[in-house]
């Protein structure tokens, strides 16, 4: 008798020691209303496969950017583990054809645009990528699920960028040489309340780096650290 996955089984070379973890992984938890059972979904293996996902992926962040600091890296992999990208890698491998859900489970669409993905969509899918994963880690190993994540994110993570707010990005430029403490003085706040307008600066070490003007505080001190930015030929001008 042929296994229900055995299509997916030989697009990605795996040869199955337990299928019942991968009957598992697609099996939603509103199934268990209906076999009158108790956690037999994947709830559990979503638990594993999210700390498998990230950790590989985490790997390859740190080894794809050397040039990044902490902070650069963080948001990458913020992006690559994100629900909408796991939902998306989801459907792109086929594995939405495998899903299982009880007949209590609706899902919900979006009633301002039905043909796209709506939350609770993007839930099941995201869970249903990190409990395959997660199937895949204890019946075919590390190694194995380390190669699969390899192929699905490496080209995604490669051609990563960030975008930094300007206080993000001086932060990280002057924490090249270290942690520092960077500081920002409201210098004055001119006009009615109704229309001010403010000037900050911002410091490093009690040295000022550069100064800024914005209808709110956050706004001055973003354009204070933009022109510090500027003075240290962090971003070009223009």
């Amino acid at each position: 008798m042929s296994s229900p996955f055995s299509r997916l089984f030989r697009t990605y070379g795996i040869l199955p020691k337990d299928e019942t973890l991968y009957a598992l992984a697609f099996t939603h938890p509103s199934c268990n209303s209906d076999a009158d059972t108790k956690h037999v979904d994947y709830e559990r293996l979503e638990f594993l496969g999210d700390s498998v996902v990230g950790m590989v992926v985490s790997e390859l962040c740190y080894t794809l950017h050397p040039e990044m600091h902490e902070g650069g890296l963080t948001q990458i992999k913020n992006q690559m583990v994100m629900s909408a990208h796991e939902a998306a890698l989801c459907k792109q491998i086929g594995l939405d054809e495998y899903i299982r859900v009880g007949g209590s489970f609706v899902l919900e669409k979006d009633p301002n645009d039905p043909n796209a993905m709506s939350k609770a969509e993007r839930a099941l899918l995201e869970n249903v990528f990190e409990a395959f994963v997660g199937a895949l880690f204890l019946d075919q190993g590390y190694t194995f699920v380390r190669h699969f994540l390899h192929g699905l994110y490496e080209k995604d993570i490669a051609a990563a960028k960030i975008e930094l707010d300007p206080k993000s990005a001086l932060q990280q430029h002057l924490q090249a040489d270290g942690a520092v403490s960077i500081v920002y003085k409201l210098l004055r706040r001119d006009g009615p309340a109704q229309d001010s307008n403010f000037v900050s600066a911002v410091y490093f070490d009690g040295l000022e780096l550069g100064r800024g003007e914005g209808k709110n505080k956050k706004a001055a001190e973003m354009a204070a650290a933009k022109n510090a930015l500027e003075k240290l030929s962090v971003l070009q001008e223009g």
